[in-house]
């Protein structure tokens, strides 16, 4: 691909793997991202795919646990957000041909009553646990390449269940692999683990892999760790092929891209009051907290973007809108079923729900920083349909701060939990704040006292 550029090439993770990894994992060999939830395995997987994608070669990536639009979107995202950053010439022809060289399948809905990388029945001998996963991941691979004639080069299995995997899975994975030609790439969920500083030694590595990974170790020939660092994510190398003495990467990575954090990543970390005039809220306009977030705005001096749609029935905020029309609104379209498994309640009877989840879809997309008013619930999803952005923000993997009005306090999405914030300020230029349209005194009060914290008091 003649527009790949050079500086893209050089801030790519994967050229940093192809330097301390012997020339990168290789074809008919398996990787795997370990990490806890939430740091960032998907992003890096996507980002190592987009990085094969704009060097032509050809992709296929199975998702577990996404649909293919939210899999599709999480791309465009990731691609965005690095053709902005790096300066890539002529986006709009690379993404044509990333498209002609992606192939996206899901694999959520292959069973009923249980992800597909689990044994069905549960009740089956232990020798059959994964064996549906493989089957299926088998199965989209013969098809991508006998039925849509496409013989891909690498292979992303995104949101494979290790926890009930044998030896006999990874085997099968590891000779799919070798049939097919391609590089695969596996992500794992890990649990609580001790943090890895620096390279571990030979007789090290295998104990320094957090499990569930650790018992799989012989069949995988190269295992990557990302642990969460504050505003970063650092990546460490568990596992490089038989090679005894592993490189120390000291890679910083921005957790919403996965691209190698230099001075180009502007974020507002001052500790003092900040000029509000290079702040831009992104939000809806709706009455209540939106409205008050808007106003808030207005009166310290930000910039302000409302995206909303003709006929929004709560609309109290005319300063900065943006009407979208059904074909913007279809970019942030989403299945109302993943939605409502996403927050596990039914969302078809809310009145426009489908356009005001398109329109939340814009104002996080937007945000690198989002700020929400509402009731935390105790599955950790944020109440009614304000609870779609903090969901996105939270796949995203953005620094989502909730403001609980039942509660009456500021809590931080830790990338495993919400965790008490006292006294949280905008640290972000680009910052979403939505919520409830049930904005209390106390909500409002806390809405007024970020931008104190943040900006100051204001002359009026």
């Amino acid at each position: 691909m003649a527009i790949y550029r050079k500086d893209v090439s050089e801030k790519s993770p994967m050229r940093v793997f192809e330097r301390s990894i012997h020339g990168g994992l290789g074809r008919g060999n398996v990787g795997a991202v370990v990490s806890r939830a939430g740091i960032g395995k998907t992003a890096l997987l996507v980002q190592l795919a987009l990085d094969d994608l704009m060097r032509d070669r050809k992709v296929l990536h199975i998702a577990h646990e996404s649909p293919v639009d939210r899999v599709r979107a999480y791309y465009d995202e990731i691609f965005h957000e690095l053709a902005l950053v790096l300066g890539l010439q002529q986006p709009e022809a690379a993404r044509l041909d990333i498209e002609r060289n992606r192939l996206i399948f899901s694999l959520l809905d292959t069973t009923p009553k249980a992800p597909p990388s689990q044994p069905t029945p549960l009740s089956g001998p232990p020798s059959s646990r994964g064996s549906v996963s493989v089957a299926k991941v088998a199965e989209t691979v013969r098809f991508a390449r006998d039925v849509a004639q496409f013989v891909p080069q690498t292979i992303v299995i995104d949101g494979f269940d290790f926890d009930v995997a044998t030896s006999d899975t990874l085997a099968a994975i590891g000779a799919l692999a070798r049939e097919s030609g391609a590089e695969v790439w596996l992500s794992a969920k890990s649990g609580a683990h001790a943090p890895v500083n620096g390279p571990p030694s030979a007789s090290e590595a295998r104990a320094s892999t957090p499990e569930p990974l650790r018992r799989f170790y012989d069949h995988l020939q190269v295992i990557l760790l990302l642990q969460s660092d504050g505003d970063e994510v650092r990546l460490q190398i568990i596992k490089d092929h038989d090679n005894p003495d592993l490189s120390d990467l000291h890679l910083a990575l921005d957790p919403k891209t996965m691209r190698v954090v230099d001075e180009s990543i502007v974020v507002a970390r001052a500790t003092g009051p900040r000029d509000p005039g290079s702040f831009h809220l992104y939000s809806g306009g709706a009455q209540g907290a939106e409205a008050t977030f808007g106003a808030s705005a207005e009166r310290w001096g930000c910039q302000e973007t409302h995206f909303s749609f003709d006929g929004h029935p709560f609309v109290a905020r005319e300063r900065g809108r943006v009407i979208l029309g059904d074909e913007e609104l279809g970019k942030g379209d989403f299945s109302l079923v993943y939605a409502s498994h996403r927050l596990k309640r039914p969302l078809s009877q809310i009145p426009n729900i489908k356009r005001i989840l398109q329109t939340v879809w814009h104002q996080i997309t937007q945000a690198e920083e989002v700020f929400v008013i509402g009731s935390l619930q105790d599955d950790g999803t944020v109440r009614g349909g304000t609870g779609w952005g903090a969901e996105l923000a939270r796949l995203w993997n953005k620094p989502t701060c909730v403001f609980d009005q039942e509660k009456g306090a500021w809590f931080r999405w830790d990338m495993t939990r919400w965790e008490r914030e006292e006294r949280p300020t905008i640290q972000r230029t680009s910052f979403a704040g939505i919520g409830t349209t049930r904005l209390t005194t106390e909500g409002k009060k806390a809405i007024e006292q970020l931008f104190a914290r943040t900006f100051g008091e204001t002359r009026s």
